[in-house]
């Protein structure tokens, strides 16, 4: 065969190949465990999560355990059955899923747990600097409302390691940095809006002298927001997502800081993680995103006069990087660009 032949072969070949992976990537299923697929947060990283399945030429389906712990495991044991390329969780409790966890790992199957850190064997955890941000949050809640005064808490489920993480950064700042702060009342609500809207009913009622309410999810800080504009209440928040609804509140000054890691980010980032690992390409076990403090300059000015001083982003700025993820997280940037020093 003469030189040109040679490179038709190779071309053909290679042609082969590339179609042979482009199909193998189409028939890559990821499986995904949601919490729940109701809330504004969950809605919109499935719809981002949707996007980067569609970049890396993967599959997924989304299942919602609806905030049960038994139901979220029934979904994963059938993600094992049905042999996903990976199965994805929003662990509800951090300890009760490693039984189902470690069957995964056994059946050869990857499993990411978002938001956790979950001791589970082989799995990959999908992190945030929990503890550091949620840390600053309170301490600019309780700068702000002079550092006096009761707070109450909105968090999510006990044994999820975001909101234990966050519940206790909260907690321990309030504790050392404000001992005229009292936190009054701290209300699981399993990220579900209508149960942190009870609580805040009953806290207004129970405790007249509540100044601010800090939440580990922003959805749960906008129902407390309606409820206590409703009851003719003025309040502080201080929260986490960087969800677009709170901008107006930052603006005001109603919402003091807030951490970006944005729900469609967050929904990006975990699809591209695990499409990266069902293509084989090798990462730490811990990975850790990006986030961005935000808030207003006018805010900010008055915490720096106060002697707390921090980088952060506008409410404008924040609405342009939080659906900049395919330019951050997308298949054309290394495997280094899914992760971030702790």
């Amino acid at each position: 065969m003469d030189k040109l032949g040679l490179r038709k072969l190779g071309g053909v070949i290679a042609a082969l190949v590339l179609a042979a992976s482009s199909a193998e990537a189409a028939d890559t299923v990821l499986g995904l465990a949601a919490i729940d697929l109701q809330s504004s947060f969950f809605v919109r990283m499935k719809e981002a999560g949707d996007v980067a399945a569609k970049d890396y030429g993967v599959k997924t389906t989304w299942q919602s355990a609806d905030g049960s712990l038994e139901k979220q495991v029934g979904i994963i044991e059938n993600f094992i059955n049905q042999k996903v390329g990976v199965i994805l969780v929003d662990p509800l409790d951090k300890n009760a899923l490693i039984p189902v966890l470690k069957k995964a790992e056994v059946a050869g199957i990857a499993v990411v747990t978002m938001g956790n850190k979950v001791e589970a064997g082989d799995n990959y955890s999908t992190l945030y600097p929990d503890y550091q941000n949620m840390s600053l949050v309170a301490k600019a809640l309780g700068t702000m409302l002079g550092g006096e005064g009761e707070v109450a808490l909105l968090v999510g489920s006990r044994g999820n390691f975001v909101s234990d993480t966050r519940e206790k950064a909260f907690v321990d700042t309030m504790a050392k940095e404000f001992p005229k702060i009292k936190v009054v009342g701290i209300e699981p609500t399993v990220w579900d809006s209508s149960k942190a809207t009870d609580a805040v009913q009953t806290w207004l009622t129970t405790y007249p002298e509540l100044k601010g309410i800090g939440c580990i999810s922003d959805s749960l800080c906008l129902a407390a927001n309606a409820v206590s504009e409703g009851m003719g209440r003025k309040l502080l928040y201080g929260g986490y997502d960087g969800d677009e609804e709170m901008h107006p509140l930052l603006e005001a000054g109603t919402m003091v800081v807030d951490v970006l890691t944005g729900a469609y980010r967050v929904g990006y980032w975990n699809i591209a993680v695990a499409a990266r690992l069902a293509k084989g390409e090798k990462m730490a076990h811990d990975l850790y995103m990006p986030t961005y403090f935000v808030t207003s300059d006018a805010t900010a000015k008055a915490l720096a006069d106060k002697g707390v001083k921090f980088d952060y982003i506008t409410p404008a700025k924040a609405s342009v990087e939080v659906k900049n993820y395919t330019a951050q997280l997308g298949p054309t940037l290394p495997t280094s660009a899914m992760t971030v020093g702790k």
